[in-house]
């Protein structure tokens, strides 16, 4: 599993609390899933698409967490990652949050708690 922490707002100017997201998601990811690792910081760059395609250049954080079938397709742990997601996109005021589970991209873009 792949998570992405942004660096900076929707708007690519408001720099966010990243290493609280950083901590949280290893934290989570320990607890959870057995552990993780986060890289420093990458370059990227996103497509606002509702935003008439605004670019918005980013420095995240990569979070790589490794972990078993059974882990990861069990509901309960699937509502926690979900939800930290979510909680993520909303807080952070970002437009998609980035997940990678196997090969499959998910981009997230719902932040309503469940």
């Amino acid at each position: 599993m792949v998570l992405f922490i942004p660096s900076v707002a929707r708007d690519g100017a408001t720099a966010i609390d990243q290493p609280r997201w950083v901590n949280g998601a290893l934290e989570r990811f320990g607890r959870v899933f057995g552990g993780a690792t986060a890289y420093p910081k990458a370059q990227g760059i996103w497509r606002d698409d509702e935003r008439g395609g605004a670019l918005v250049k980013d420095e995240p954080v990569v979070v790589h967490c490794y972990t078993t079938p059974a882990d990861i397709e069990n509901s309960r742990n699937l509502a926690e990652l979900g939800a930290f997601c979510r909680r993520m996109g909303r807080d952070a005021g970002q437009g998609e949050v980035g997940l990678v589970v196997g090969n499959e991209y998910f981009g997230i873009r719902d932040f309503a708690e469940e």
